[in-house]
């Protein structure tokens, strides 16, 4: 018989042969029982009683319950590794739903998204408000076009209709926007000073129609064709100081009418003001 050695251990080749047989019979019972549990997983989560059958929506009220439905629906659809269903309650694509619902619906502001048992999957939206208007132009208000709505913060957020008069403060940037749904106006730190800005000027006696914002300067509409303009990076409320001082002066005052008279208002010297009449 022939002795094979290893190190300090004799051992025969059949031996050696007998444990690659076992190590080899391991390994396949091994797989057979991962095999066999993956099977019994896969035929469990494919019970009906634990896939989503049911899709309510609550909430949605500018947008179609039925188009919300029908793309939650095509989300569930389908299998992972064509074994496992997307629609089984434990394991069902949660953050894809809410990725291509904030995708296909810029108007949501947020979606919540909740199971009732195994089997009804509910949706709870809040949708965005309309605050003001993005058009394509605001130099002429009441000529507007190509409207969009944008909530508080000022996210593009649905197309609008035409309004016949002054329903909504138009904003407008020199450049277009191109492809603006879902897209900011501006960020959230420039818009906010501004929309207050535009607030403020109601207790003197201003009330803006638009604003088109360029790329170093910002035109505000008033009615009569007034304007006002300002460097887009002046502190506007050091603006608002000294067109308040401006009109409270009893010069300015004391003139009838003198808004209606204005052409252009120019604020962007600093702490002056300069006009030109109509």
């Amino acid at each position: 018989m022939k002795i094979v050695s290893t190190g300090s251990t004799l051992s025969s080749s059949e031996f050696h042969e007998k444990k690659k047989k076992a190590r080899r019979r391991r390994l396949y019972i091994y797989i057979a029982g991962i095999l066999a549990l993956l099977a019994l997983l896969t035929a469990l989560s494919r019970q009906e009683r634990f896939l989503i059958s049911e899709v309510e929506v609550d909430g949605a009220k500018a947008v179609n319950q039925d188009e919300v439905v029908s793309i939650v629906q095509s989300r569930l659809g389908g299998y992972y590794l064509w074994l496992l269903p997307r629609s089984n309650f434990l394991i069902y694509p949660r953050r894809d739903i809410k990725k291509s619902l904030f995708r296909e619906f810029p108007r949501f502001a947020s979606i919540d998204l909740a199971l009732e048992g195994t089997r009804l999957l509910s949706i709870v939206v809040v949708e965005r408000e309309p605050f003001a208007l993005y058009c394509a132009s605001a130099l002429l208000p009441e000529n507007a076009f190509q409207c969009y709505f944008l909530d508080e913060n000022g996210f593009i957020f649905d197309r609008a209709p035409s309004f016949s008069g002054p329903v909504y403060f138009i904003y407008a940037k020199d450049i277009l926007i191109e492809e603006p749904l879902g897209k900011e106006f501006l960020t959230l730190s420039e818009f906010k000073p501004l929309t207050n800005f535009v607030d403020n000027l109601s207790a003197l006696g201003i009330y803006p129609l638009s604003m088109e914002v360029g790329g170093e300067e910002i035109n505000l509409i008033l009615p009569r064709d007034t304007r006002i303009k300002w460097r887009r990076s002046s502190d506007l409320e050091i603006l608002y100081s000294n067109l308040e001082a401006f009109l409270k002066d009893d010069a300015i005052k004391n003139q009838e009418n003198f808004l209606e008279k204005i052409s252009v208002f120019d604020l962007r010297t600093n702490n002056k003001v300069f006009y030109t009449f109509k």
